[in-house]
């Protein structure tokens, strides 16, 4: 971009108790900005620069990683790599955290070129346009010799664990937009920014980063990039920018840089996605491949076959990126305990380009685990500390999170209590459990489990009720156990299911099925989101016994919306695991609330 001459640099010094440039009148533009300060606002304002995840200009996606290296403060249910490939999901949940330090390199199935504009873009998980955790942006033609993106802060005081960073305030790092927004760059501010460390323009950069630019840039070509290092940036103040002319009183160069410190458990940058606007064209005719996500397996299964195909009809093969497991041709041979990581990769022929590398994880436990929980009916504004019933198979801690909903809506990731706020909208949970130790086993991670829930006025047509309201409105008053229209369920059943108790033909639509694989069965049932009421799946192996019965926890394998928004149903499919007695059977047991 032309625009961006370095000979009108203005130059000043400040000591560290003066930490930014938001003191002067005129800050410079530096090579590498496309602007003085205050720079770029957030996504959705005029004044921005954020990058949709659906925007038409992005025309490709990171395909892999290496060189992964984990810091400080990230619990294992956020060491999820592969989630970083691939599309940008814009929540805060399918991502891979770095920790307190970390940091990761993403490779491309064509190299990143410079192009009129921007030429690719990265995705955090940011909450809001102000809680910002940063990372440092390289790029490199050969993975060994990288060159980090000028980055310029102008925060000027410590930042709280879930404080604020202004946008304006910062240039040149990664996650400087909320989630589903992308931070774009642009490879010609790397040339810029080289042309004047190499041309000698006093105190535009610190000396470390003027050398590392001298070192490294004559090793890149900005039309073959092939990787993107990002570096968390641990934002407690220890970390200094580009900057040359901010020198403190002991003579360190470069502005402080702080983010959001500390937090814990999915400490510093949480990756999204690495969008790509300008790539080199593919030689050869497309191709693509389809390989179907791995569960997670215990080790006692032994060796499985992998299965990929190529639109091109031509064969794929399978690398091991990382993990306890072995490889040979299609088979895979768990061989210890932990993640495995694998690619199944077509590398093309004189007529297919080669296609983009599917990557899939999976984990190798003693035992696998899965989550229950119980769609919770719909809450009031105003709802307090209301518990949510959420336990895993295998007796670990579940982590309960608010994922989507009001800003204000929160629940306690372990206590598992729930606040609305005072805000009206609809609130998405999600439920997830790392795995672990317990009773001397090692569980794999659960599959996470999403339920759905609206927050209403008291006064709302969809507003929870209890069953003595319901009795009411539809003038009943026989206990729970009563069936008033002789179908076969009972009213306090008719009630959860938002079915009618006084028409036998409007009946719970609730059964079993034999599910097609094995011989685990499915349950369905459907449940009013109005209903305050609690629930078990109970089995018992002679009917004969009253006393047999005990409550067990099923698999939840799906969760919908019965008629889309305009239906307060939900429709439950849950998974129950045989015994292996000679016979078994199943019930629902209801309770009001």
């Amino acid at each position: 971009m032309q625009h961006l001459l370095f000979f009108t640099l203005i130059l000043w010094a400040h000591c560290s108790v003066m930490l930014n440039a938001q003191l002067l009148m005129d800050p410079p533009i530096y090579p590498g900005q496309d602007r003085s300060y205050p720079f770029h606002d957030a996504a959705g304002s005029a004044d921005t620069t954020a990058l949709y995840k659906t925007d038409p200009s992005i025309v490709a996606w990171a395909t892999g990683y290496t060189d992964l290296e984990y810091g400080d403060d990230v619990a294992e249910t956020w060491q999820t790599p592969v989630k970083a490939l691939g599309a940008a999901q814009g929540t805060s949940m399918d991502i891979v955290c770095l920790g307190r330090g970390g940091q990761i390199t993403l490779t491309f199935a064509n190299p990143i070129t410079n192009g009129e504009g921007f030429d690719f873009a990265i995705f955090e998980n940011g909450v809001s346009s102000t809680f910002l955790e940063l990372a440092w942006v390289e790029v490199s033609s050969d993975g060994e010799h990288f060159v980090r993106f000028p980055c310029f802060s102008y925060t000027d005081a410590p930042v709280w664990g879930y404080g604020e960073v202004n946008p304006w305030d910062i240039h040149g790092f990664a996650g400087k937009y909320q989630a589903g927004y992308g931070t774009p760059f642009d490879l010609s501010q790397l040339k810029l920014a080289y042309e004047a460390a190499r041309d000698g323009v006093d105190d535009v950069f610190t000396d470390e980063y003027q050398a590392s630019l001298l070192d490294n840039f004559v090793h890149l070509d900005l039309n073959a990039i092939s990787h993107v290092r990002l570096i968390d940036i641990v934002g407690d103040g220890s970390a200094h920018d580009v900057d040359g002319n901010v020198v403190d009183a002991e003579g360190m160069q470069g502005g402080v840089i702080y983010d959001p410190y500390k937090t814990f458990g999915s400490a510093g940058f949480d990756l999204d996605a690495v969008a790509v606007i300008h790539q080199m064209d593919a030689t050869g005719s497309e191709q693509s491949i389809t390989f179907a996500e791995i569960g997670n397996r215990r080790i006692g299964d032994g060796s499985f076959q992998l299965s990929a195909t190529a639109t091109s009809g031509l064969p794929v093969s399978y690398v091991l990126i990382s993990g306890p497991a072995l490889i040979s041709s299609s088979a895979i041979t768990p061989i210890g305990l932990g993640q495995v990581v694998l690619q199944a990769i077509q590398a093309g022929d004189a007529t297919y380009a080669a296609a983009s590398p599917a990557t899939r994880s999976f984990y190798i436990a003693d035992e696998l685990q899965h989550i229950f929980i119980k769609p919770p009916s719909n809450q009031v504004v105003g709802a307090t500390n209301v518990p949510f019933d959420v336990v895993s198979s295998s007796g670990l801690p579940v982590s309960l999170f608010v994922s989507d909903g009001p800003e204000d809506a929160f629940v306690s990731e372990f206590g598992h209590l729930f606040n609305s706020g005072a805000e009206l909208g609809s609130v998405t949970l999600r439920a997830s459990s790392a795995g672990g130790e317990n009773g001397g086993l090692v569980y794999a991670p659960a599959t996470d489990v999403i339920v759905y829930f609206d927050l209403v006025g008291s006064g709302s047509a969809a507003a929870p009720q209890s069953f003595a309201a319901w009795q009411s409105s539809q003038a009943i008053s026989a206990p729970p156990e009563n069936d008033s229209d002789g179908d076969g369920f009972s009213d306090l059943e008719e009630y959860a299911a938002g079915t009618a108790p006084k028409d036998a033909s409007d009946r719970p639509a609730s059964g079993f099925s034999r599910e097609v694989d094995g011989d685990d069965y499915i349950l369905e049932l459907s449940l009013d989101a109005q209903a305050q009421v609690d629930w078990d799946v109970q089995t018992a192996e002679d009917l004969s016994d009253a006393d047999a019965w005990s409550s067990i926890i099923p698999e939840i394998i799906e969760v919908s919306e019965v008629n889309g928004g305009s239906s307060s149903l939900q429709t439950l499919k849950l998974r129950v695991a045989k015994t292996g007695s000679a016979q078994q059977f199943w019930r629902l047991e209801f309770e009001t609330k």
